[in-house]
């Protein structure tokens, strides 16, 4: 989905710079020149990101953003002249989430907009729930479901379970198997890995099916539809 991103910003050849540079990242990107128009337009629509300059005529950056907070959280990087401690205190303390400093590089201020999300889109995918036919993985709070009923694992087998889903349909040596789940430096028997493989199994219970053995090499996970 396309990002929208409210530049508020009072001086004119730096407003339309900066939109500019943000559209050729294929951003969706409006323009306010005051904070009061700002503010209208920000509780008025959803942005994923306001950029916010601090000195501008009928209300600043920071009367804004206290207004702002009254309602929203939209995430808001200020852009401003002033350095002063006090500034930085100021803009942190009152909700925003970042400071760009003037003079700055438009091409680093969009690699940090670029950097912003995308950390936000891998936190996102990190809390989403992965599923696997009847299995259903949630790697962040490392919690499994075989429908709605929720298995519980030990460290190692969520471990195996998690390298298992990752290779989907690709066959896993013992080898494979042991220096990503036990480590290089594993010295114990490979009888070990079934054992704990053989357990995994049963807990999942009816999908069990969806760990395969290949005979005389190791294992592979596959989903089976008709479990």
């Amino acid at each position: 989905m396309e990002k929208k991103i409210l530049i508020v910003e009072d001086e004119k050849r730096l407003r339309d710079l900066l939109r500019d540079y943000l559209l050729k990242e294929q951003y969706s990107v409006d323009l306010a020149s005051d904070g009061e128009e700002g503010l209208e337009m920000a509780l008025r629509s959803d942005y994923d990101l306001i950029l916010l300059d601090v000195m501008m005529p009928f209300m600043d950056g920071f009367d804004m953003l206290k207004e702002l907070r009254k309602k929203k959280d939209t995430r808001v990087f200020i852009i401003t002249a002033k350095t002063m401690d006090d500034d930085f205190v100021e803009a942190y303390s009152i909700g925003a989430d970042d400071f760009i400093a003037k003079p700055f590089s438009p091409k680093i201020l969009v690699l940090k907009i670029n950097n912003l999300f995308a950390r936000l889109e891998y936190e996102k995918d990190e809390l989403k729930d992965h599923v696997y036919g009847r299995l259903r993985i949630n790697e962040k709070s490392q919690r499994v479901f075989v429908d709605e009923d929720e298995i519980f694992l030990s460290r190692k087998e969520f471990e195996l379970l998690l390298l298992f889903t990752s290779n989907e349909d690709i066959v896993l040596s013992r080898d494979t198997i042991i220096e990503n789940v036990w480590g290089y430096d594993y010295e114990g028997d490979l009888r070990t890995i079934d054992t704990s493989i053989k357990r995994l199994r049963e807990k999942l219970g009816e999908v069990f099916t969806y760990i395969e053995t290949v005979r005389g090499y190791g294992y592979r996970f596959k989903v089976k539809e008709h479990v």
